[in-house]
């Protein structure tokens, strides 16, 4: 890791979220309903700071070592603490929890792998920032007000798991087609 591309703005956006993360959940578990609207605007902006490191990144060429390794710790760890909570607080079911948390491990134990055999960490992908949007709406509605989900708008959980399982698809193939390209390359 280079100290130097830490101060890059998209890599500062990823160590922000990492940051908010933590007082997010504490909010969250501790005096939900004291801070919900806090809570809510930390949520919003935890978002948007994934959205706008990789776009800053990719549009002012700031794309990183760096940050292909703090941009994906970023989201993994923001997702499964705010998940763990929510989870907690019986927001969300256990079922589509178990879904998260197996992305996230799937994603993390696959990028090691990646990057031990190969050297090389994957970029996000449309289809991955899709499946998290799904993720963060479903988590940012159970917040505001969870009965939604269970009556109105349960098909959001249907939609975010068809993502969830179409952005894994679309990341083992590129983790097979990486692996193979530079296995054969050697």
């Amino acid at each position: 890791m280079d100290i130097k591309e830490l101060i890059l703005l998209p890599n500062i956006l990823s160590i922000l979220r990492l940051i908010l993360s933590i007082p997010t959940a504490y909010l969250l578990y501790t005096d939900f309903l004291t801070y919900k609207n806090i809570i809510i605007l930390l949520f919003i902006i935890l978002y948007l700071t994934d959205l706008l490191d990789g776009y800053i990144a990719r549009k002012f060429n700031m794309i990183s070592e760096t940050g292909k390794i703090i941009d994906p710790l970023a989201d993994k760890f923001t997702v499964i603490i705010l998940s763990i909570v929510i989870f907690i607080k019986k927001f969300i079911p256990l079922w589509y929890f178990t879904i998260i948390v197996i992305r996230d491990l799937i994603i993390l134990i696959f990028g090691i792998i990646l990057r031990k055999k190969v050297n090389m960490t994957l970029m996000s992908n449309f289809p991955g920032k899709i499946a998290v949007f799904s993720i963060a709406l479903i988590l940012l509605i159970s917040i505001i007000n969870r009965e939604l989900l269970n009556n109105d708008l349960w098909f959001l959980y249907i939609m975010s798991v068809l993502l969830i399982i179409y952005s894994l698809i679309t990341y083992l193939n590129r983790f097979l087609k990486t692996i193979g390209e530079k296995q054969y390359a050697k």
